[in-house]
């Protein structure tokens, strides 16, 4: 009996030893969460819905260090372990503006430096350290609700709604979860407001794959994006806003697969330079989800000589981010001017814009002083 427990003993160990050896099922899968938007009057990981004015164009780069960005969650035993430690990701991007509502952009982005083991190996590799490219993505954008941005504008203020799709290139490095080797699209809806640049906005999207990814114990399908942001100014500094953002993904297919990251950071402008940094943490730390995150980035971006598109330069214009309202009255300091004659009857009902009613005789309201 005892010789036979001992053999029971050997061979459970055995298995058990043959288990942990036996390679994990691990597709392609591309573990980046975090896209940054695509110019300053955007917000952090997603943008407005605002383009830039027709033939305007904007380049710049966003870097970013995600701290644990991916783990694996093993089918056999369920145990879950870290598969990238770190990881330093850049986003080089352009746009160009059409139309007044329509952009399209290219975004080149590059794993700088990745690294990462496991004890078990995941497609023949136990090591995930090095250089990758990821899948180049085109991207469009239309708003087709709100005020269209003028060739002289930056953007536009005031409400908005937008479309945002986005088309990855499926050649990316596979080996270092840079592609998923598979087409694939994002589709935003996005709603935003915004006022002498400062914003709120919300996000909506779908990202869709031809086939399901499993990695591990985790299976990613189609996801369900979100998010929410605002973009306060900070006085009394000229041009420099906070950035404060939520965002995140659902599959449906339980916590492990999805996402929730917040984050906070300033944005400042000064002539052509837009600078960002920002701090990020994951909340529900999916698969992608880093639980740190920095943020760093540069954009350059020829401004206009007259923002609000008034027709008066900005070097001369009074309020250069409220338009003149060319009515006739002291249209050259470039400021709007809704009750030119000061007798509190807005010009709009004002029968006399330019003639002050004598007080007590406008019984009628109608900003013309009555007749004897």
């Amino acid at each position: 009996m005892k010789r036979i427990a001992a053999l029971l003993v050997f061979v459970a160990v055995l298995s058990a030893a043959v288990a942990d050896a036996q390679p994990e099922n691990a597709e392609p899968i591309n573990i980046e969460r975090f896209r940054p938007s695509l110019d300053r009057f955007g917000f952090l990981g997603f943008n407005g819905s605002g383009t830039l004015g027709h033939g305007r164009w904007n380049v710049g780069l966003t870097t970013w260090n995600s701290n644990r960005p991916l783990r694996i969650r093993y089918a056999t035993d369920g145990i879950i372990e870290d598969v990238i430690d770190h990881r330093m990701t850049g986003d080089f991007f352009t746009e160009v503006g059409l139309f007044g509502r329509w952009s399209l952009a290219l975004e080149v982005p590059l794993v700088f430096y990745q690294n990462g083991e496991t004890t078990r190996p995941l497609d023949g590799r136990t090591s995930f350290t090095g250089f990758a490219v990821e899948d180049p993505r085109f991207t469009t954008r239309v708003r087709f609700f709100g005020e269209k941005t003028e060739e002289s504008q930056d953007k536009p203020d005031g409400p908005g709604l937008g479309l945002l799709l986005t088309f990855p290139v499926p050649i990316g490095s596979e080996s270092l979860y840079a592609s998923e080797s598979q087409f694939s699209f994002d589709a935003q809806l996005l709603a935003d407001f915004h006022l002498i640049g400062a914003g709120a906005g919300t996000m909506l999207g779908w990202r869709y794959r031809v086939n399901n990814r499993r990695f591990g114990a985790d299976t990613l399908g189609q996801e369900l994006q979100y998010g929410f942001a605002l973009k306060p100014p900070i006085p009394p500094a000229k041009d420099l806003f906070g950035l404060l953002e939520l965002r995140g993904t659902t599959t449906f297919r339980g916590r492990s697969t999805n996402t929730l990251e917040g984050d906070i950071g300033v944005r400042w402008t000064k002539n052509h330079v837009t600078l960002t940094a920002a701090l990020g943490m994951g909340f529900v730390r999916g698969l992608g989800q880093p639980r740190f995150r920095a943020i760093a980035g540069v954009a350059w971006s020829p401004q206009t000589n007259d923002i609000d598109a008034d027709g008066i330069p900005d070097s001369r214009d009074e309020c250069p981010r409220l338009p003149e309202d060319h009515d006739g009255f002291e249209d050259e300091d470039g400021c709007m001017d809704p009750d030119n004659d000061n007798d509190f009857i807005p010009d709009v009902d004002d029968q006399c814009p330019n003639e002050e009613a004598i007080e007590g005789r406008d019984l009628d309201e109608d900003g013309c002083t009555d007749p004897d």
